[in-house]
């Protein structure tokens, strides 16, 4: 045993480092291995011997040592091909060459293995034991990294929330509930299969990476100056319909060896994203005919205004409303006028196209906007809807009808002009005996815009 009390400093440190190594010394040479083995023993954990590299990669595979020490022109197989195949077991593991010779063909085959150290023959202990303190330093430092590295990425696996690693390219790491999610059981698979996540990632309507890369959203989110960005993803078993709302958050991760590492993290926020989407809905439809109301409307004919405006396309507009509406509440009592704007609606909704936007415009009238139709074309629309809702027979009252006004939106004239045209042609139609459409022509317009 070693006294502890006439080491100095320096040895207590080197034997730190030593106490917990493990080596494989590799010698064919019995003197020369049995001399080493002797001062090395007194000196590290454990030492395991071999007389050749056959042998060598063997008591590796069984005993995995910290360091492996090797000569190298060995029978059987020499040292640089053991080393080759060790570093293909673990290429971690620090491989220290000890040769008497000098062959530039043995230091090349060497360069190209990865060999860590190498020492001349005969070998001088002082040597042997600073390169193996020196060594064993390293693994012990490596030892310290990879449970710091583990330990996170336990924390990191087991948490709920998605986490990635990227330079804002390639993906370094998913924890495992993001892998899962996505249907990959390890990252090597991902890797293999996807370059991004952009083929897991769900459009919706204003999305911020409509169109964007993978490096291009991600920059947008690096850069966004702590606001809030959503991406929707679908994992492999969901349809696009079911992907989920996360809230993704991103940062360059502190001292890391290179400057383009960064952190990702996206949490589900989908239970947050319903509740916003339904008090969304409370606050842009109509309560009773669940149609949009007045409020929702006007957001959408400024959008289609700017629309036009942009595109030169056409645009037209019919209000209509129930005739005599007021006479079948006073008769029939508010809740028969209830059903009737309920089936109204749902008579109307049936019959006009995905992209027009149908509102209720208040009490009993309604109005729809045509994007994309010229102003017969929303007349004839019009002339329709009067003619399913004369002939359709309503629950409680039998017989409904309704009065329209058509109109077409002119360059550089305002919603307000735009919709009263519709309203006056409504106005025109009550007048003329109601259950009828009337229009107000293009060249008309004019009238309005100067009165306006």
């Amino acid at each position: 045993m070693i006294d502890l009390k006439k080491q100095t400093i320096e040895e207590r440190i080197k034997n730190l480092y030593l106490d917990n190594t493990t080596i494989l010394y590799v010698e064919d040479e019995e003197i020369i291995r049995n001399s080493v083995a002797r001062f090395l023993k007194r000196r590290i954990k454990e030492i395991y011997l071999a007389t050749n590299g056959r042998e060598g990669i063997e008591m590796f595979k069984l005993n995995q040592p910290d360091i492996v020490v090797t000569d190298i022109r060995m029978p059987i197989m020499n040292g640089l091909d053991m080393a080759g195949e060790i570093k293909t077991i673990n290429d971690e593991t620090p491989v220290i060459i000890t040769t008497a010779y000098n062959d530039e063909e043995y230091f090349l085959k060497a360069i190209d293995i990865g060999i860590d150290k190498y020492i001349k023959k005969p070998i001088n202990n002082k040597e042997l034991l600073h390169v193996l303190v020196k060594t064993a330093k390293m693994v012990s430092q490596q030892r310290e990294i990879d449970a710091k590295n583990e330990f996170i990425r336990t924390i990191l696996d087991n948490n709920p929330a998605f986490v990635m690693i990227t330079d804002g390219e390639n993906i370094a790491f998913l924890n495992k509930s993001f892998l899962n999610y996505l249907g990959f059981s390890s990252i090597e698979e991902f890797q293999q299969k996807c370059k991004s996540i952009n083929r897991f990632v769900v459009l919706k309507e204003e999305s911020f990476y409509k169109g964007k890369s993978f490096s291009e959203w991600l920059n947008i989110v690096l850069s966004g100056n702590n606001k809030e960005y959503i991406v929707y993803i679908a994992g492999k078993n969901e349809l696009k319909s079911e992907a989920k709302a996360y809230l993704v958050h991103a940062n360059e991760i502190p001292g890391h060896n290179r400057a383009d590492k960064y952190l990702v993290s996206f949490t589900d926020i989908s239970p947050i994203e319903i509740d916003r989407k339904k008090y969304q809905n409370m606050a842009c439809k109509d309560p009773l005919t669940s149609i949009y109301n007045r409020k929702k409307f006007e957001d959408e004919l400024n959008k289609e205004i700017e629309r036009v405006a942009r595109y030169k396309s056409q645009l037209s507009i019919i209000i209509f409303d129930i005739d005599h509406f007021k006479q079948i509440n006073d008769r029939y009592g508010h809740q028969v006028g209830d059903y009737i704007l309920q089936e109204l609606t749902a008579l109307v909704d049936i019959h006009i196209r995905n992209t027009d936007i149908f509102a209720r415009y208040g009490g009993e009238e309604f109005v729809v906007l045509t994007p994309e139709t010229s102003l017969e074309g929303a007349r004839e629309l019009a002339e329709k809807l009067r003619e399913k809702i004369d002939k359709y027979l309503f629950n409680h009252v039998e017989h409904v009808t309704c009065s329209f006004g058509v109109s077409e939106f002119v360059l550089d004239e305002s919603a307000y002009i735009f919709i009263k045209k519709a309203d006056y042609a409504l106005y025109i139609a009550k007048n003329k005996g109601r259950n009828r459409v009337k229009v107000i022509e293009k060249e008309h317009s004019l009238v309005f815009n100067i009165q306006q």
